[in-house]
């Protein structure tokens, strides 16, 4: 996440779509003043209080309006059944310790790995999140990025969604919006996935209808289709496209077996 007086843009992180990539080389244009979260080998500076990936809404409330509001606000966005299975397998690929990283095992961690199996299967372990997200005190079950760029009532309040599927394109966009020379050079936070195939080969018919109906507002405004091609415009909040409200999708059930 990076807030440029300088520049004057703010850059919201949404999990899993090369942020600390584009966090690096935007940070290279920042000046003194400007807030910069931590990411790969930066310590960031003037971060305390800040997260990595706080929403926009927590941003505005904490600048203020009128602030926000002068700023170009921006993030990346990402096919959600692609990006459920990067998630994955970013806890997955890599070892336990290896880069200072250790594995935090619950208890229900424990319980769910000794009654399904272990390792899990991409399918077993979505099952697991939906499962653990059921028990008091437990989270979601996966992050809702909606929620990153829209206000409490679903309104978006970012300028501009770029795309994770078009990148180097929609950086050379922004490049040329923020007047900056923005190369995105660095490939922090990939590699961790050796299956290259098709994402739409790893999914079931359960877990695909899962991930639909939960991230139907993301899938409803980026125009995403399962195992189809990402639309490759940017989706801009210009009076030519209203800031309007998608309504939240209704709960899916499932039958929760292996």
């Amino acid at each position: 996440m990076i807030i440029s007086h300088r520049h004057k843009f703010i850059f919201i992180h949404v999990p899993r779509t090369a942020g600390r990539s584009l966090t690096i080389d935007l940070e290279s244009h920042c000046g003194p003043e400007d807030i910069i979260t931590p990411s790969g080998d930066s310590p960031g500076r003037n971060c305390s209080g800040w997260h990595r990936h706080s929403s926009a809404r927590e941003i505005r409330e904490r600048l203020g309006t009128k602030t926000f509001e002068d700023y170009f606000v921006f993030t990346v966005e990402r096919d959600p059944w692609d990006k459920t299975l990067s998630t994955y397998w970013s806890i997955k690929g890599y070892t336990p310790g290896e880069g200072g990283r250790t594995e935090q095992v619950s208890a229900a961690d424990r319980i769910w790995r000794t009654v399904s199996g272990y390792p899990w299967s991409f399918d077993a372990w979505v099952k697991y999140r939906v499962f653990r997200s059921r028990i008091p005190g437990f989270r979601r079950p996966f992050g809702k990025t909606f929620g990153h760029y829209t206000d409490d009532k679903g309104k978006v309040i970012v300028d501009a969604i770029f795309r994770y599927e078009y990148l180097e394109e929609h950086v050379g966009i922004l490049a040329s919006k923020l007047g900056l020379p923005l190369r995105l050079r660095s490939k922090e936070g990939g590699g961790t996935r050796p299956d290259k195939r098709d994402y739409s080969r790893s999914y079931s018919d359960w877990s695909r209808e899962y991930i639909s109906g939960y991230y139907a507002n993301e899938i409803g405004l980026m125009g995403y289709a399962f195992g189809s091609s990402s639309p490759d415009n940017v989706v801009e909040t210009s009076p030519l496209i209203p800031r309007a409200r998608i309504e939240v999708p209704r709960r899916v059930e499932f039958a929760f077996s292996r």
